[in-house]
């Protein structure tokens, strides 16, 4: 992660879905961030102190009791309980307030609807089923959370991710074993080619 990105997330400039985007990346490859701790480490120094009330260990062991009987919320799809506990939230909440939608055959998706411009979701893609060929108005981020998948014959599995731009076509395909869950974040649309395409310009989508 380069200066100026770490110097945005630090100050909240960076879009909600991409910031989601790369906390996710940075924990699936296990990358630790010592600027960030640096950083924590030395807000929490500048806070003034704060009185407790004598029994205030006594409570927060209580709470931690208390929360180790309660049940935990489960994802729809098993298969993205491995994924990093800051996506989970995310997609709980998702599952929660929309749940998932049909996106077309054998794939479906899961909007975080997290605010900001650029648009984040997940999308499940069932065994050897493709994306229908596009290409983007913008820009995408795709990071692959669970399974495989090939793209412009290149296989992606967990922890892979791609930035394509306008000038990339591609067809992304789930591989046989298994179904396929990725991390998706654009700044604009698909565009879509076939019949699908000719469904976007009716719509004007």
């Amino acid at each position: 992660m380069d200066e100026p990105t770490r110097a945005a997330l630090a100050s909240g400039r960076v879009d909600p879905s991409v910031g989601l985007f790369l906390d996710t990346l940075t924990a699936m490859r296990g990358i630790s961030d010592p600027v960030g701790e640096a950083i924590a480490g030395a807000a929490l120094e500048s806070e003034a102190p704060a009185s407790m009330s004598p029994n205030a260990l006594d409570m927060a062991f209580a709470a931690i009791e208390r929360g180790a009987h309660e049940p935990k919320p489960q994802l729809v799809y098993p298969e993205l309980a491995g994924t990093p506990p800051v996506l989970q939230k995310a997609m709980l909440a998702a599952e929660a307030g929309h749940g998932w939608s049909f996106y077309g055959p054998g794939i479906s998706r899961l909007p975080l609807r997290l605010g900001g411009k650029a648009k984040a979701e997940i999308l499940r893609i069932d065994p050897g089923v493709a994306v229908p060929w596009h290409s983007h108005k913008g820009c995408e981020l795709t990071l692959c959370l669970f399974g495989e998948y090939t793209d412009r014959d290149v296989a992606y599995g967990p922890g892979d991710f791609t930035l394509a731009d306008a000038s990339i076509r591609h067809q992304p395909r789930a591989h046989d074993a298994g179904p396929v869950y990725a991390f998706a974040v654009t700044d604009a649309g698909l565009r879509f080619e076939g019949f699908l395409g000719a469904l976007q310009k009716i719509l004007g989508l």
